[in-house]
């Protein structure tokens, strides 16, 4: 049958027609084979031939050995005579003994994609299609992989990129589902991979797929086709394999597909965009849409010989073509025809070589476009664009990714009765999309994915001058620019931070190690040297640019800090005014966030850069004390659970004598508080520390995570501490901060669930502070010059605490666990210090009863009465006089004359319930305000 006539089964199916229809595929593939291999180098071309022969049998001198069991067999396949040259050259004693062979476990091997098309280039990357038995067990699979991969690695020796991917045809044909990642397809493509193959892929050996000789219009019917083809013998089920038919594709497929598109496009747009618009047109057709494969096959039946017109890569073009003029879309056709210029690679400005059919197809498709040689020219550029240019396809780019987006999303909505997509999956890509192309007020865009190889400028400048508003901003230029003459160009990026200019310059490579700055610093006072000490310190932190994008796995996790980066007083001395009224010598205080006698907090402003786990650059600009709680805050909310980088955030100043030590304070004290709160132990604290003269907590609340506290004084910082605790809280003051006071060391000790009672006597007073089962605190002065006598009295009271609250409580605690006694003391150095001190257990009857009685509201501190002994007075009886009377018996039955401090022993409640909400220090203060009504009745 002539080659040109046009073949149909519509009188009857004959072998004579079937056969027909399979050798004008063959041809096909041969041709396509052919121009794989001459795009290859000669020892890549002797490797593709040998390929078949070394996954035809086992040979430990050849490629790929794993073991003499793994399974081998190519179904029709005997090596050519350029296949055995090549085993040869690798292994003189090779010898292929030609043999009956029982079992074939390889069915066939296809190579997939844009090989042995108009696509392909010298640096294309090869996958293979290895569809084996079905019958194969799974030790037989796991060597068979391994085989393959060792394939793999030899191939790579030779620079050639090759993929082997096995494939068991009924499970593919069952549409088993494998899991998305950066190397497969995901869940909801299993179809368009089908139709892909059927387009693209090239025989290299073994069975040809049943499909081709099913005929485009029986193609609805394919499955009974292909059974009545195989049950009446018109062909052999040894010849053929079969991945079966087009039918029954998903909306969800669609969707599934341009997502994955879109995820590979954010890095490569180039080599996915032509396919998103193919995902377009179809699901615009849907649920009939013209596949390019049956196009091609239908051209084959038809009669079609021309290799050229049945190209599967400019049968991909020639679809998004008519869609988008269709759509009257010309804006996104010219970038599809960039994309496909690009994708094939010739430069047509340059070559004119008539022997080269994929220059001679462009020429005849760019002549189609309307191109010239200006527009040419500048194509075959690219890789020499600036950022102007550079900045204009990218946004085109970003353009139609975004636009995909909500196309394909909008048709997802449409058929989501009927979509079947892993939600997890979706969410995945989606967080993608909006870390790479979401725009946002401080986010550093990638301006470069892979359009020009060398976007670095001989020139720039730099200018600080009022915007259109009249406020004062970052503009860098192009070129070499003074004042004046820059009004009159606009500029390639424009911000109120600093940083944000020269992350940005770095990271999309623009300004390089070469690149010659003219500065104009205008109303400024950021000198020269500070500028490009800022510029280096950039570049350091992130020396491979801008940071690879995140895969899957991480994108699964809540995005956290990788790291921070924080400069500080960027053109701004803090010492100025300290320098005019003499305080930068002569002060004691060196604490650059307290400095000095007037306790200046050196930090003015900082701008931060903060690098996450999703592969985001943010910068972001902040104003002195309150500027830095929020961004500590801002972080500690973003930090990773675990394993923590040694050194998270790094501090920068290069502005005053005094910026080295301003930026080690801010590392040092950011990383330590980071590192504390990620512990388990610490999580729920509280961190300590001052700026100025106002103090800071910085605090994790549930409902709000991580924020900041800040107390005006001393005096509201004790208020702060004294405030009854819910819970147990840690309390860590920062080591720069009241190294004269005995807090720290208070608290350094403190536990949950104990009773912890301080004291230093002196003279014949004592100062008292208690840290209750949560943490709170207590203070109190009281007469006494005796540590016996002063733990006793106070053990007695916290004792009776415990056990009138274990009355009440369900899950009473240890009767037996005793306050915590430590004495407080002053070493040398000025510096508080403590040694634990221990009580006798057992109290004596030396010592009277004196108890308050509360009423069971507990509105008031006033008691309802007072019993000493067995004598009780009650409010109603006395009145105004309670204590004066109460004040009075006791003196009256002291053995001295001496009018020594009266103490309460214990307090009962009239009702049970409300011991359970007061806290100990709420208690502590109620015995501390009868103790002083009591004994102001002396004076």
């Amino acid at each position: 049958m002539p080659e040109s006539q046009r073949i149909s089964f519509d009188e009857g199916i004959s072998r004579k027609e079937l056969n027909a229809v399979r050798q004008r595929f063959m041809r096909l593939h041969r041709e396509r084979l052919r121009r794989i291999l001459v795009e290859l180098r000669k020892s890549q071309q002797e490797f593709m031939h040998l390929l078949p022969l070394l996954l035809h049998i086992n040979h430990p001198m050849l490629p790929g050995f794993v073991s003499s069991e793994t399974p081998t067999g190519i179904s029709d396949y005997s090596p050519s005579r350029k296949a055995l040259e090549a085993a040869n050259k690798l292994s003189r004693s090779f010898e292929f003994k030609k043999r009956a062979q029982r079992v074939y476990h390889i069915h066939g091997l296809y190579l997939m994609g844009s090989t042995g098309t108009i696509g392909q280039s010298s640096g294309s990357d090869f996958d293979l299609w290895l569809c084996f038995d079905p019958a194969l067990n799974e030790k037989q699979r796991q060597q068979l992989q391994q085989k393959a991969a060792q394939i793999e690695k030899s191939a790579a020796e030779l620079d050639l990129e090759l993929h082997i991917f096995l494939i068991d045809p009924t499970r593919f044909r069952q549409g088993e589902k494998s899991k998305l990642s950066h190397e497969s397809t995901g869940t909801t493509q299993h179809n368009l991979l089908l139709e892909e193959f059927y387009r693209s892929a090239v025989l290299l050996a073994g069975r040809y797929p049943l499909w081709w000789l099913v005929p485009p219009d029986k193609e609805d019917d394919y499955q009974a086709f292909a059974d009545y083809l195989l049950t009446n013998r018109f062909v052999k089920a040894a010849e053929i394999f079969d991945l079966g038919g087009l039918d029954h594709v998903q909306a969800g497929e669609f969707f599934g597909a341009a997502l994955w598109q879109l995820y590979k496009g954010i890095d490569s747009p180039y080599k996915s965009i032509l396919k998103i618009f193919l995902m377009e047109a179809y699901s615009r057709h849907y649920p009939s849409p013209p596949w390019l494969a049956q196009q091609a096959k239908r051209a084959i039946y038809d009669g079609e010989k021309d290799i050229d017109k049945l190209d599967s890569y400019i049968l991909l073009y020639q679809q998004v073509e008519a869609y988008l003029k269709q759509n009257k879309d010309l804006d996104r056709l010219e970038l599809a025809r960039r994309c496909f210029y690009f994708k094939v690679g010739e430069r047509l400005s340059r070559s004119r070589n008539s022997d080269n059919w994929r220059l001679r197809s462009m020429l005849t498709l760019t002549r189609q476009w309307g191109w010239g040689q200006t527009q040419l020219q500048m194509m075959d550029t690219r890789s020499d664009w600036k950022i102007d240019r550079v900045i204009k396809e990218r946004n085109a780019l970003v353009g139609v990714l975004t636009r995909s987006y909500r196309l394909l999303t909008d048709f997802a909505r449409k058929y989501a009765q009927e979509s079947h997509i892993d939600p997890h999956e979706l969410n995945l890509l989606g967080r993608k999309l909006y870390t790479a192309l979401d725009h946002r007020p401080g986010k550093i865009d990638h301006i470069n994915p892979g359009i020009s190889k060398n976007l670095t400028e001989e020139n720039l400048s730099l200018h600080y001058r009022p915007t259109r508003d009249g406020e004062p901003a970052w503009m860098l230029y192009r070129g070499k620019l003074e004042a004046g003459e820059a009004i009159e160009h606009r500029p390639i990026k424009i911000s109120n931070n600093l940083i944000e200019i020269l992350l940005w310059s770095h990271v999309n490579q623009v300004w390089g190690n070469g690149t010659l700055i003219t500065y104009d610093a205008g109303e400024s006072a950021l000198p020269r040297d500070e500028l490009l000490s800022l510029q280096k310190s950039v570049s350091r932190l992130f020396p491979q640019y801008m940071p690879p994008s995140a895969g899957m796995a991480t994108l699964a996790k809540p995005a956290s800090i990788v790291l921070s980066a924080l400069f500080i007083n960027i053109g701004v001395d803090p010492m100025e005014h300290l320098t005019r009224e003499g305080m930068q010598l002569t002060s004691e205080r060196h604490d650059p966030l307290s400095f000095a006698s007037s306790r200046t907090n050196l930090v003015m402003n900082l701008e931060k850069i903060h690098q996450t786990s999703w592969g985001e650059l943010q910068v972001s600009r902040h104003e002195g004390a309150e500027g830095l709680m929020d961004v500590l805050c801002y972080i500690l909310n973003l930090q990773p659970e675990r394993d923590l980088p040694r050194s998270l955030i790094r501090a920068y100043s290069y502005s005053g004598v005094r910026g080295g030590q301003i930026a080690l304070r801010v590392t040092e004290l950011f990383n330590h508080v980071i590192h504390r709160f990620s512990g388990d132990e610490f999580g729920n604290g509280r961190y300590v520390f001052r700026m100025g003269r106002a103090f800071f907590i910085v605090q994790k609340k549930a409902e709000s995570g991580f924020i900041w506290q800040s107390l005006e004084s001393f005096e509201s910082l004790i208020d702060e501490l004294e405030l009854p605790q819910q819970t147990y809280r840690a309390l860590e003051f920062d080591p720069e901060i009241l190294v004269n006071s005995p807090f720290p060391v208070l608290y350094k000790l403190n536990k949950p669930d104990v009773i912890q009672l301080f004291f230093r006597i002196q003279k014949k007073h004592a100062e008292i502070y208690v840290l209750d089962e949560q943490g709170a605190l207590f203070q109190q002065t009281i007469a006494v010059d005796s540590p016996r006598f002063l733990m006793r009295q106070q053990r007695r009271f916290l004792n009776s605490l415990q056990q009138l609250r274990n009355l009440v409580l369900d899950t009473p605690s240890d009767l037996l666990l005793e306050p915590e006694f430590h004495q407080l003391s002053i070493d040398r150095d000025g510096l508080y210090c403590t040694e634990q001190r221990r009580v006798p257990l057992v109290d004596g009857d030396d010592y009277l009863e004196l108890t308050m009685i509360g009423d069971s509201s507990m509105t008031r501190r006033e008691p309802v009465s007072l019993i000493c002994g067995d004598k009780e007075f009650t409010r109603l009886e006395y009145g105004a006089d309670l204590y004066a009377a109460t004040f009075e018996y006791i003196h009256g039955i002291r053995d001295s004359d001496e009018r020594y401090p009266i103490y309460l022993t214990s307090i009962r409640l009239s009702g049970m319930k409300p011991i359970q909400t007061l806290s100990t220090v709420d208690l502590l203060n109620m015995k501390k305000h009868v103790e002083e009504r009591l004994n102001s009745q002396q004076e």
